[in-house]
């Protein structure tokens, strides 16, 4: 006899999970393929392996905006599904909130998350197949029939789901049914910078520093350095405006003018006139980084503070406000936290996540034409979306 299910979900990401157990609460029989040998690899990387769940304090309006323009196409799911459904599920973590508003288990282990939804998969008896790779789809009377799997083993079905990710995976599946995948390009991805120094200052993490891009405003956030350029939140969000050749600039006291900056600097000069520059600015700027800020100005750094001349704090402050990166690239798809483009949203119903062009077909994460900033805006948006669509399984 034929092993039949009311779903079969293919993709074992956080999408596709949140998916088969909201299908599930509603007493479906779900069957989860995954390719890999184990599910949700890529939750274990999210939130630099703290697992940034979803961001607090937003309203849905401002929740979506994070989306650029596709984000109204959440409105919706989010009204079912948000931030506050999210944390609910998650409860027993327990989660933990920062001041900026981005979630986390209290943990700070992106494995008990995937280790709470094993465990709410197999509380609701989703069958978990791992090490299964799907070839295409079979139709009969003008729906999908079953799934082929790539060693010719059959899955049949009364519903489909697709929550494959990003191009790691493929669209194959989704073009086989007649849907349009929109442009895919690298999303969320570190920059290759010229300068050979930045590898000194490897792992290195700057708080509230003011990015800008070529001549345009400055704009405040977090920039990680690596051994190749920068990362970071704010440089991952800024990545799909960067292109080769363009300059970044930042700024080490984004709130103080040039002006406040120099009275500062007089203030602490004259304050401790026989100490070093590089001893009086060590609690301003990392040991390593003001190194090379002071090798930029011309500076020694063991010169004593009131035998800094005029035109050396000149330097000094400029440098301290404008460091120049020149971009060699922006990363591809191998090192993307995301993929921007997908199946398009003028293709899926935005209530129930249904395929406007197969009955019985359903999408949810970032196989979707939908990508949002860092700051849990992500996930939150494959949880929104897998839940929605498992729930709206007839």
């Amino acid at each position: 006899m034929k092993s039949k299910y009311n779903l079969c979900v293919i993709g074992g990401g956080p999408a596709g999970m949140m998916a088969a157990i909201s299908a599930s609460l509603k007493g479906k029989r779900v069957v989860l393929l995954e390719k890999n040998k184990s599910l949700g690899a890529k939750l274990l990387l999210t939130g630099g392996g703290k697992c940034n769940l979803t961001h607090t304090n937003l309203s849905n309006k401002d929740f979506v905006s994070k989306f650029q323009k596709q984000g109204d196409f959440l409105l919706s799911p989010l009204s079912v599904f948000g931030v506050k459904e999210t944390m609910e599920f998650f409860k027993e973590l327990p989660l933990k909130v920062e001041l900026d508003g981005r979630v986390f288990p209290k943990s700070e282990k992106a494995r008990d998350v995937l280790d709470f939804f094993k465990k709410k998969l197999k509380e609701n008896k989703v069958k978990v197949l791992l090490g299964v790779e799907t070839a295409n789809f079979q139709f009969k009377d003008g729906k999908i029939e079953k799934v082929v799997l790539r060693d010719k083993k059959e899955i049949f079905a009364d519903n489909f789901l697709i929550a494959t990710g990003g191009k790691a995976y493929g669209y194959e599946l989704p073009k086989s049914i007649g849907h349009t995948i929109t442009e895919l390009k690298p999303a969320l991805s570190p920059v290759q910078t010229k300068e050979k120094w930045v590898s000194i200052l490897k792992g290195l993490s700057l708080r509230k520093v003011g990015v800008s891009l070529n001549k345009n405003k400055s704009i405040k956030g977090d920039v990680l350095f690596t051994h190749f350029g920068l990362s970071g939140p704010l440089i991952l969000n800024l990545s799909e405006r960067i292109k080769p050749r363009d300059k970044i600039f930042i700024d080490l006291f984004p709130d103080k003018s040039i002006d406040d900056l120099n009275k500062d600097l007089l203030s602490l000069f004259e304050k401790d006139s026989k100490k070093t520059i590089k001893n009086i600015l060590s609690g301003l700027v990392s040991s390593k980084l003001l190194d090379i800020v002071l090798n930029f100005s011309g500076i020694n750094k063991d010169q004593i503070s009131r035998n800094i001349k005029k035109e050396e704090r000149r330097k000094l402050i400029k440098n301290l406000k404008k460091i120049e990166f020149n971009v060699v690239t922006v990363l591809g798809f191998e090192k993307a936290m995301v993929t921007k483009g997908g199946v398009s949203l003028k293709e899926i119903d935005s209530k129930t996540m249904q395929s406007k062009i197969m009955e019985n077909l359903y999408f949810a994460g970032e196989v979707i034409d939908l990508n949002g900033e860092t700051g849990g805006f992500n996930l939150q948006m494959c949880f929104t979306t897998g839940f929605v669509a498992g729930k709206s399984i007839f």
